[in-house]
């Protein structure tokens, strides 16, 4: 099954003895839904950037998950709809992963194009220095 993660923030209108109530819900639509908790994880009260719904901090958490995909638009359904949750994001994590190894890939090979433009470049600026001091040299001669 596919990996994803799910993050969502709680309002600060909700009290912190209701907190886990509220994370202990988001837990149970994923496994109501058949889904299998890898790792959950709270972060817990930050400022955020920008008011949300009058609310200026919120109650971070992160939960990892595996579930069939098409189960996926129930979840979020259901998370847009749980009471206290102001704004979450659902990311698959195994398409993140293969991001991350392509785009590392590239930078890769554009270090090595880089590494041997510079290598190329350095003899032609030795030559040009030799060029410019026996230019310099010369002018200076003939001024003497």
């Amino acid at each position: 099954m596919p990996q994803y993660e799910l993050m969502y923030i709680v309002s600060s209108n909700v009290s912190d003895d209701q907190i886990p109530t509220v994370t202990d819900g988001v837990l149970q639509f994923i496994t109501g839904l058949g889904g299998k908790i890898v790792k959950e994880e709270q972060l817990g009260k930050k400022k955020l950037a920008y008011p949300i719904d009058k609310t200026r901090n919120g109650f971070y958490a992160v939960v990892n998950f595996e579930m069939e995909g098409s189960k996926l638009a129930d979840l979020d359904q259901k998370v847009r709809t749980a009471e206290g949750v102001i704004r979450h994001i659902i990311v698959n994590l195994e398409e993140t992963l293969r991001r991350m190894a392509k785009d590392a890939e590239a930078q890769e090979k554009m270090n090595q194009n880089r590494a041997a433009n510079a290598k190329n470049q350095k003899p032609d600026m030795a030559a040009e220095q030799q060029n410019l001091d026996a230019k310099i040299e010369q002018a200076l001669g003939e001024n003497a």
